[in-house]
């Protein structure tokens, strides 16, 4: 399961970004820091108690030291400062390296050092010091630390004064070692613990994130895959409990709404195949009303006056039948898909027909006609018929928008990989309002149209895997553009 929801939440989301892969860095990096912060508090406290513990037990052998001193140093009994000064420096555990005794102007009277230690004692400062002082101090860093500490304690009584002067030479070694040794366990026992911190904390991240990735992975589905029948298991607690609880009661509810939709869908699609049908009969009803009549007329003629019927008489019922005819044949093609005889068709000998055929027409409305064909271009695979039906339909459109004349203006061009036939006029326009439902079928403004006209010029122009678009502006005119895909050249 861990899987599958890793997966699937890694097509919406990179890796990187993760909300548990961020959480579990959060998590190591704040348990590191804190780990490292504690473990260097914890050092520096240690080293700095046990400078100072080293500084006061210094302090303390030198005035102890001192002390002893004073009687030999009054009476000038060298064996006994030579004895006394061997005595601490060959102590065992000593923490003493050297030992030197001054005497009040700073002469050298005594020294000694360990055999064990082969240090440099440094030169004293020119000006001695009245009190006890480290000359040479000692330093905080174990792994900086050079050469024993140098304290300088002067001699002295209270009735007399300052009678000379100790200096110890005190070893750090001790100290270096010991603050190595506390470093080492200092950083494993950090190390141990935030290797188990980062552990646990990680679990019981895993813990908490997990309701939350299956959330995720549950409401991608939902999105993705419209899998309303998603439900997630209920797991976590608090918000998370609740938000779980909310998802399943949502995809529920979205589970009812589809369904309620999908029969609403189902009822509206009905109704409009009704309301289609109903404005489908309506318009063939009324194109064939006329013919009808004309043929009811001379028959109720025949019938009441005995008369029958002349050559002049039949050749008006077989035109009005053939008008039945065409129209529903019109009708038809504009309901369904009609089958295509495609065969190469040079468009601007197509166009020039048309033109022939509607020129007086053209000429008696008082219209000028202007031309302009690309004479480069080459027979296109079309169902001729079928398009000089969509320039024939624009054309006389173009003329009924014009009563009182104007410009009509026939061009094709090139764009691209698609071929342009544009018919413009300069007429009435159709508006905005109008023009968003010009292609719908049975959408007319005219009194005798029926609306299938340009409805089945788009079919046409769809079924040739072109399109069909108008342009128009109210009052200023009107252009209907033919695209037809010109990539059909290598199939003539």
């Amino acid at each position: 399961m861990t899987k599958t929801v890793s997966d699937n939440a890694g097509m919406a989301v990179p890796w990187y970004d993760r909300v548990a892969l961020r959480l579990s860095l959060s998590i190591v990096v704040v348990i590191i820091i804190t780990a490292l912060t504690v473990a260097s508090l914890i050092l520096r406290d240690e080293r700095n108690i046990m400078v100072h513990d080293l500084r006061v037990r210094t302090r303390m052998l030198g005035e102890i030291m001192a002390r002893q001193m004073i009687e030999p140093m009054l009476y000038e009994e060298s064996f006994a400062l030579h004895s006394l000064l061997k005595s601490y420096l060959d102590a065992k555990d000593s923490i003493l390296v050297y030992g030197i005794i001054y005497d009040k102007d700073g002469k050298l009277l005594l020294a000694g050092r360990q055999s064990s230690h082969s240090v440099r004692i440094p030169v004293l400062p020119s000006s001695l010091a009245a009190k006890p002082v480290f000359l040479r101090n000692i330093k905080e860093q174990p792994g900086a630390i050079a050469g024993p500490a140098d304290f300088f304690m002067p001699i002295s009584t209270p009735r007399i004064g300052i009678i000379g002067y100790l200096r110890l030479g005190v070893s750090v070694r001790p100290l270096a070692d010991t603050l190595k040794t506390t470093h080492h366990k200092v950083w494993i026992a950090t190390s141990i613990i935030a290797f188990w911190g980062i552990l646990i904390s990680l679990w019981f991240a895993r813990i908490l994130i997990r309701p939350i990735l299956l959330l995720n992975n549950a409401a991608w589905r939902l999105g993705e895959e419209g899998g309303l029948e998603t439900k997630i298991t209920v797991t976590g607690v608090g918000e998370i409990r609740e938000l779980a609880l909310t998802f399943n009661r949502m995809a529920l509810r979205l589970n009812e709404l589809i369904a309620k939709l999908k029969k609403a869908r189902a009822n509206l699609i009905r109704t409009e195949k009704l309301y289609a049908l109903g404005e489908f009969s309506a318009g063939l009803a009324h194109e064939i009303k006329n013919p009808l009549t004309s043929i009811k007329m001379l028959m109720q003629r025949v019938g009441e006056e005995e008369d029958p019927l002349d050559d002049r008489d039949l050749e008006v019922i077989i035109e009005e039948l053939d008008r039945i005819d065409s129209t529903v044949s019109r009708f038809l093609q504009g309901a369904g898909p009609a089958d295509l005889t495609r065969s190469p068709t040079d468009i601007n000998r197509l166009l020039t027909d048309v033109v022939a055929i509607t020129r007086r027409k053209i000429e008696k409305a008082g219209i000028r006609l202007d031309c302009g064909f690309n004479q480069e271009l080459a027979p296109l695979a079309l169902d001729g018929a079928s398009i000089k039906q969509i320039v024939m339909n624009g054309i006389l459109n173009a003329i009924q928008a014009m009563p009182t004349g104007g410009t009509l203006t026939i061009n094709t061009i090139i764009s691209g990989a698609e071929l342009h036939c544009l018919i413009t006029d300069n007429g009435c326009g159709i508006s905005p309002e109008n023009l968003k439902y010009i292609f719908d079928p049975f959408f007319t403004t005219k009194k005798e149209g029926t609306g299938m006209g340009l409805a089945v010029a788009w079919n046409i122009a769809r079924q040739h895997g072109g399109r069909l678009d108008i342009e128009s502006r109210l009052n200023q005119g009107t252009t209907l553009i033919l695209v037809l895909p010109y990539d059909q050249i290598t199939h003539c």
